[in-house]
């Protein structure tokens, strides 16, 4: 009959959640009628949620279709710590009257800054270049200006006259004004962070070097 509701009833045995279904035809009630909603009676069970729903650290769940950023992987290695009395050697064995001691003084200075690229803008390993720009051992020299070229270490405004010096100079057949002009090219370029796509290395087929 029209504006009568239908009720759908199902029987539940004692104890259970007892659900009363009840179908209405929304056309048969006037006008500020209260639509009867369902009931659940009888000690209905409660949904059921992980241990940690509540307390879970949502600020580090994953957006639905992204990923959890990676922690950056870190490790641990030993460097030569660069104390006063270390630098004072450096130096004592760049001023050696020895070509060959002054060399492996410059290959210290070299290592130093290898190891660490945070050392290319420290002032001691700095100024120990500069001294070694002005060495007239040609290896001792070349060393330095390698150093430079390959940014391993920054330089300074005296590195730039040191270096425009040498430019001038016909040294080693002319490859130190080579080897100086380049130094002073890549010494001119400022360099800056940007963020670029990252490209996934194709996965290696077993076999495969």
């Amino acid at each position: 009959m029209v504006g009568q509701a239908q009720s759908i009833q199902p029987s539940v045995s004692p104890g259970n959640c007892g659900v009363n279904i009840q179908i209405f035809n929304p056309t048969s009630y006037s006008p500020g009628t209260v639509v009867p909603a369902n009931n659940c009676t009888n000690n209905c069970p409660m949904p059921s949620y992980p241990q940690n729903y509540y307390t879970q650290n949502l600020a580090a769940v994953a957006p639905p279709g992204g990923k959890t950023p990676e922690a950056k992987k870190t490790e641990k290695r030993e460097i030569v710590q660069l104390t006063d009395g270390y630098i004072r050697n450096l130096e004592t064995y760049l001023n050696n009257q020895n070509t060959q001691v002054r060399l492996m003084g410059a290959k210290e200075v070299l290592a130093r800054l290898q190891e660490d690229p945070s050392r290319k803008d420290d002032p001691a390993l700095n100024a120990l270049v500069n001294k070694m720009l002005q060495d007239p051992y040609q290896p001792v020299k070349f060393i330095a200006m390698s150093m430079l070229e390959g940014r391993h270490a920054t330089g300074n405004d005296k590195s730039v006259v040191l270096l425009q010096n040498i430019q001038s100079q016909k040294t080693a057949y002319g490859e130190d004004s080579l080897k100086a002009s380049n130094a002073l090219l890549k010494m001119s370029a400022q360099t800056t962070q940007k963020e670029f796509e990252a490209k996934e290395k194709p996965e290696k087929k077993q076999g495969e070097k």
